[in-house]
């Protein structure tokens, strides 16, 4: 599975939903059949996404009208208040076709990489991922995944470890390790990636990003875990992030000047109303800018942090 959409139920998913629910999902079909912008695109029924090789627990299992087999679960490493169990997990829906109890052993020798292009194919042969050969594509996945990699004999090419074993392969230049020692920098250089993206609501991959899928996730392929969405994310820079969430510095909203890049910046109506976030990024211009990724039918942009279009509640430093 390359990207799996957590659903709120199964009856609230659309015929126009049926691109993401196949194994592997057809992302890019899915996006296009609901269009940029409108109402289709805006009332996704689903909450976030988890990335091939993201692990789950399954907490119950139920079928539709039509028969197909769907399983609660939670999603690890996306910490949530909406988690009962407070395991630093994301609750949601997903088809049953797109899980799997599989998860072979990496070599001894393998080393662990991340997708570190907004997307990347896997190919069938290492001669293929070589040559960008089409016909030779496999999956295409998403930033941010998680191979267990090794030398595939060709230069330029890794060859990455399957959930089954099998291998698929990859131009070496689309994979990355995480930093051992990341900066605020590193967080703006990764966001700068994603400029130009169309917004999507849920998104957490480089398919489409809402605006704290982008924030949690390009703290994700830095090896620091965030809160998934908006509200947990401003509350960890009080303390009061939930369970499994790195631990945040608050930057007031009065003291714009004292912002870092790399920074989590918020708005919204009060602390306990928080509905948008950004990463700063520094000052252009002599303003405040910041990388979000603003609403459904624009795209992630860079824009000043201050502004009579929102209402800045201040940051959350998470890189200290």
């Amino acid at each position: 599975m390359n990207v799996a959409e957590m659903w709120t139920s199964p009856e609230q998913v659309r015929k126009v939903d049926a691109p993401a629910l196949t194994n592997p999902a057809d992302v890019r079909g899915w996006l296009t059949a609901m269009g940029r912008e409108g109402e289709v695109r805006r009332d996704i029924p689903g909450e976030t996404q988890g990335l091939y090789g993201t692990e789950v627990t399954v907490e119950k299992t139920q079928k539709d009208e039509n028969g197909l087999l769907w399983d609660y679960v939670l999603v690890h490493h996306q910490p949530s208040p909406k988690d009962p169990g407070e395991s630093g997990s994301y609750p949601g829906w997903v088809p049953d076709r797109q899980l799997t109890s599989k998860k072979a052993t990496p070599p001894a020798d393998a080393k662990t990489r991340r997708i570190t292009d907004p997307t990347a194919w896997g190919y069938t042969t290492p001669e293929a991922a070589a040559g960008s050969n089409a016909s030779g594509r496999a999956t295409e996945y998403s930033y941010g995944t998680v191979f267990a990699v090794q030398p595939s004999g060709v230069e330029g090419v890794e060859k990455a470890l399957t959930n089954d074993g099998g291998s698929v392969y990859f131009r070496a230049d689309d994979l990355a390790s995480t930093p051992s020692k990341p900066t605020g920098q590193d967080a703006v250089d990764q966001a700068r990636k994603f400029l130009g993206l169309d917004y999507l609501w849920s998104g957490t991959s480089g398919f489409g990003y809402d605006c704290s899928g982008l924030t949690s996730q390009v703290y994700a392929a830095l090896g620091i875990t965030i809160p998934r969405d908006t509200q947990p994310q401003f509350d960890a820079g009080d303390g009061r992030g939930p369970a499994g969430s790195a631990k945040g510095t608050r930057i007031a909203k009065d003291d714009v000047d004292a912002l870092k890049p790399g920074d989590i910046v918020f708005f919204g109506k009060d602390d306990t109303q928080v509905t948008h976030s950004g990463i700063y990024i520094g000052t252009v211009d002599g303003k405040a800018t910041m990388i979000d990724s603003p609403r459904t039918g624009e795209r992630v942009r860079e824009e000043p942090v201050v502004s009579a279009a929102r209402n800045y509640l201040g940051a959350t430093r998470f890189i200290q």
